[in-house]
C-alpha cells in the first residue's frame, strides 16, 4: 500500500466505514457504537470531582453542630472519592481495551468482539501504562508552562482601589492564550498516542519504549503531511460532529411527532375519566417518554459509533503506507500465481 495524504485518505476510509457496517442490521450497529463509543469517551482517566467543603468557624450552637458533624463530612468525602477513582480506573480500563479491540476491529474488517477482546488483550495494561506516563508528563509541562503566566497575571492586580492598568488586561490575555496553547498541546498529544503510538503496539506488539520512539520517529520524519493530517483531522471532527448532531436532531424530531400524537390522544381520553384514569394517562406519558428517550439514546449511539469508526479508519488509511502490517490488512498484498505444472509425458507401458 503506498503512502497517503491525509486528503488521499479520506475516501478509503468512507468507504471502508460503509463496508464495515453493512448491510444495514440495528443490532449491528448498536454493538459497534458501543464499542466505539466507549472507547472513545471511557479511554481517558476519570477523576472524580473534588469539592472544596468548609464552613465558617463561628463560636455558635450552628458552629459546634458543623463542627460535631465535620468527621462524618470528611468520611462521606473520603468514601465519595474512592467510589470515583475506583469508576475512573474501571473506565480507564475498560476504554484503553476497548481501543484496541475498535482499531482491531476497523483494521481487520470483522464486527466479531469477543474474539477481538481476547486477541487484543495482552497489550492493555501496556497501552494504559504508556497513557498514563504520558498524561503526566503533560500535566507536568503544562503546569511549568502556565505557571508564569499565571503568576504575571496575579501580580498585575491592580492595588485597592486603583482602576485596572493596562498589565492587568495583557495579563489576561496572556493567560487565554497560555491556556488555549495547553489544551492544544494536550489534544495534539492524545490524537498522536491514539492514531501513532497505539498501532505499534497493538499491530506489532512493540515494546512501551520502542512504540514511542518508532511513532517519535515516523512523525520527524514527515512532520509536515502528520501536522496537515491533525489539521484535517480538527476539520472533519467539525464537520462530522455538526452532521451527526444534525442527524441525532432529525431522529428525536421523527420521534416526538408519533409520541406526541399518542399523547395527545391519552390525555383526550383519559383527562376527564376520573382518578384511575389520570393515573393510566400518566402512566402512559412515562412510558412514551421511556420509549423516545431509548430511541433518541439508540440514535446517538449508532450515529456516533458511526462518526468514531470513521475516525478509526482514516487513521488508519493514513498511517497504512507507512506501517506494512496496517496497510497488509486494509489493502491485502495479491497472492503470487504459481502456474500448474504440466503433466509429464505419457509413456505407453
Amino acid at each position: 500500500m503506498r503512502p497517503l495524504s491525509a486528503t488521499e485518505a479520506l475516501s478509503p476510509a468512507i468507504e471502508h466505514t460503509k463496508a464495515l457496517l453493512r448491510p444495514f442490521s440495528l443490532g449491528l450497529w448498536l454493538k459497534l457504537g458501543l464499542v466505539a463509543t466507549f472507547a472513545e469517551m471511557g479511554g481517558q482517566f476519570l477523576a472524580p470531582p473534588m469539592g472544596n467543603f468548609g464552613g465558617h468557624g463561628h463560636n455558635s450552637g450552628i458552629g459546634a453542630v458543623a463542627g460535631a458533624l465535620t468527621p462524618l463530612l470528611v468520611g462521606i468525602i473520603v468514601a465519595a472519592a474512592l467510589v470515583g477513582l475506583l469508576i475512573g480506573f474501571a473506565l480507564l480500563y475498560l476504554g484503553s481495551r476497548l481501543q484496541l479491540v475498535l482499531m482491531d476491529l476497523v483494521a481487520t474488517r470483522t464486527t466479531y468482539v469477543a474474539p477481538a477482546w481476547h486477541r487484543t488483550a495482552s497489550r492493555t495494561w501496556r497501552w494504559i501504562g504508556v497513557k498514563v506516563v504520558c498524561f503526566l508528563g503533560l500535566l507536568a509541562a503544562g503546569a511549568a508552562i502556565a505557571a508564569g503566566p499565571i503568576i504575571y497575571f496575579i501580580h498585575s492586580f491592580p492595588a485597592g482601589a486603583q482602576q485596572p492598568g493596562a498589565a492587568f488586561f495583557g495579563g489576561i490575555a496572556l493567560l487565554i492564550l497560555t491556556i488555549f496553547c495547553v489544551i492544544l498541546v494536550f489534544v495534539l498529544a492524545t490524537w498522536a498516542l491514539r492514531d501513532f503510538v497505539l498501532p505499534f503496539i497493538l499491530f506489532e506488539d512493540a515494546p512501551f519504549g520502542d512504540a514511542l520512539a518508532r511513532a517519535a520517529s515516523l512523525i520527524r520524519d514527515e512532520p509536515g503531511p502528520v501536522l496537515f493530517y491533525f489539521f484535517m483531522k480538527f476539520v472533519f471532527s467539525l464537520v462530522a460532529g455538526i452532521g451527526a448532531e444534525l442527524c441525532i436532531a432529525l431522529v428525536a424530531f421523527v420521534a416526538a411527532i408519533p409520541t406526541g400524537i399518542a399523547a395527545f390522544i391519552l390525555w383526550l381520553a383519559l383527562h376527564h375519566a376520573g382518578t384511575l384514569g389520570t393515573i393510566f394517562m400518566y402512566v402512559g406519558f412515562g412510558l412514551l417518554g421511556v420509549l423516545f428517550l431509548a430511541v433518541l439514546l439508540a440514535a446517538i449511539i449508532c450515529v456516533g459509533g458511526a462518526t468514531f469508526i470513521f475516525y478509526q479508519a482514516y487513521a488508519l488509511y493514513f498511517l497504512g503506507g507507512r506501517i506494512p502490517q496496517i496497510g497488509n490488512l486494509l489493502e491485502p498484498p495479491p497472492q503470487p500465481f504459481y502456474p500448474p505444472m504440466p503433466a509429464p509425458p505419457f509413456t505407453p507401458a
